[in-house]
């Protein structure tokens, strides 16, 4: 950090460098004026991030020099020292935005105060400048456009004074990702790491730099997030969060490569069951074109509105992820796409009469929740089966199945009733299931599982004095945490109080 001292007289200059500790400032680099028009040329020349300037000088004064500085485009935090407690000089500082004024003869303790606070600010601008650059890097990537000088300028500036030597990029996608969860999670790396900037992309995606200590190693970073990602899973379990790292930096000129690598490593975790991530150099994402949309356009109009069999639907949808797979293709984009493409089929269908008229929309809030592109092109498959008309014979099999998966809740609340599970167990797809089961019975399969579950815990807590942790485990839950927050979710009131008495309606 760069500090311009002037003053005309050079005791006071050998004061302050007697007096002050500039190193434990952070401060680098001292510079020394001697007259208002030498402090104005050489911060116009040196750009030094912080200025002490005397009022009374040869030439100019403290306030003309400061006046030609107002044409900077950075211009230096100021502390104007002064022999005269006067309000003009007060009040002409001010219009200056000057942030202090000290009063001659200078107290150290008041003048080493006022410079940490004026350094906070600094690095809270340089932090918000440095976030405001990733996140402008991560929205124009997809145009493959950017000023990546204007990017190079501000990492320049901004890692010096926030102490960036050797540095990682984390991206963070998923849903339901919040700024407080992500510092926590970030700061289970902190034996290595510090946070240097977190910068929200979108409601999907973060972006965080993180300082590294000297000795901190790949390999021991890709622990570290892969036991944050579980504990987010574990807080947030019915969300999933993909964390992609980049390799190591050691230079501001490496920034916008390594944010393109953590692009790419978060990309990867789209379409595999690992949630952390590393990128390479190697590595790129590429860009979904106007030929790609000619290609499935095309596909999608004829298969889905000429009658073809399910099985060519299906072909060109698994195409279609290849495609997404091969582009390696974020996972946002990747939705996006989805719903245009589900949209298009079911116009499509609809034009031709193939199609059943209690599909629910297909929104992208909807298609977030399919957190991998396994899940989503499974999902995919669903929708176009529950596309096609199906015989009266296999809707009545159907419903006698959806009836014997009811009562199994039922009789079995204590087990794994996971979609997935109970699907496995009947035949039936995982989407399939869900949907028809809210058809049926007019609640979601999930609801439906998590009212029988509370019914008998309610049933235990007043009937019975077993423990918390045992009704737990006999209603189906994993730990007792996850259980306690659940039924006073539905019932408005804890365990405990509930077994006290203090009965509310449920939560449904």
């Amino acid at each position: 950090m760069k500090l311009l001292i002037a003053d005309d007289q050079q005791s006071l200059h050998t004061f302050l460098d007697k007096m002050m500790n500039w190193q434990s400032l952070g401060i680098t680099e001292i510079k020394h004026a001697y007259d208002g028009r030498e402090a104005a040329e050489l911060a116009e020349q040196w750009q030094p991030e912080l200025l002490i300037i005397d009022i009374q000088m040869p030439h100019l004064n403290g306030i003309e020099a400061l006046k030609q500085l107002q044409q900077l485009s950075h211009k230096p935090k100021t502390i104007i020292l002064s022999a005269y407690d006067e309000f003009e000089y007060a009040r002409e500082a001010l219009r200056l935005s000057v942030a202090q004024y000290l009063l001659k003869p200078v107290d150290t303790a008041q003048l080493d105060s006022a410079l940490k606070e004026l350094i906070e600010e600094l690095k809270a601008e340089q932090a918000t400048m440095l976030g405001s650059a990733i996140t402008s890097y991560f929205r124009q990537e997809q145009e493959q456009s950017g000023d990546e000088e204007s990017d190079l300028t501000t990492a320049r500036s901004a890692f010096p004074l926030l102490g960036i030597k050797r540095y990682i990029i984390v991206q963070m996608t998923g849903e339901q990702l919040h700024k407080d969860g992500l510092v926590s999670l970030l700061k289970r790396m902190e034996s290595v790491s510090e946070i240097k900037v977190l910068a929200q992309v979108h409601s999907l995606k973060f972006a965080a730099v993180l300082g590294l200590t000297s000795d901190a190693r790949m390999d021991e970073l890709v622990k570290l997030g892969e036991t944050a990602a579980l504990s987010w899973q574990s807080d947030y379990p019915q969300c999933r969060v993909i964390i992609g790292l980049s390799s190591i930096g050691d230079t501001p000129e490496e920034l916008n490569a390594l944010l393109a690598q953590s692009s790419v490593a978060a990309a990867s975790g789209f379409y595999s069951s690992v949630m952390v991530q590393v990128g390479s150099e190697a590595a790129k994402s590429e860009a979904w074109t106007m030929q790609h949309y000619e290609q499935f356009d095309k596909s999608f109009e004829e298969k889905f509105s000429l009658a073809f069999p399910q099985e060519a639907m299906k072909d060109i949808v698994a195409a279609l992820f290849n495609v997404f797979r091969a582009l390696r293709l974020e996972s946002d984009q990747v939705y996006r796409l989805c719903k245009h493409y589900l949209t298009m089929a079911e116009q499509a269908m609809s034009r031709s009469k193939r199609f059943t008229t209690d599909n629910e929309p297909v929104t992208l809030e909807r298609l977030r929740k399919l957190h991998t592109a396994a899940e989503l092109e499974s999902y995919f498959y669903a929708i176009i089966d529950s596309l096609v008309v199906r015989t009266d014979h296999a809707a009545e099999r159907t419903e006698e199945t959806i009836t014997r998966i009811k009562s199994h809740i039922e009789l079995h609340y204590e087990e794994d009733l996971s979609l997935q599970s109970v699907a496995d167990t009947y035949g039936l797809d995982k989407y399939q299931l869900s949907r028809m089961f809210k058809q049926q019975f007019g609640i979601n399969y999930w609801q439906y599982v998590t009212q029988i579950r509370m019914d008998k815990a309610a049933e235990l807590l007043s009937g019975t004095n077993l423990k918390n942790s045992a009704i737990a485990e006999m209603t189906g839950f994993v730990d007792e945490s996850h259980f306690s927050k659940t039924f006073k979710k539905h019932f408005g009131v804890s365990p405990k109080d509930y077994r006290g008495g203090k009965h509310q309606p449920p939560n449904m």
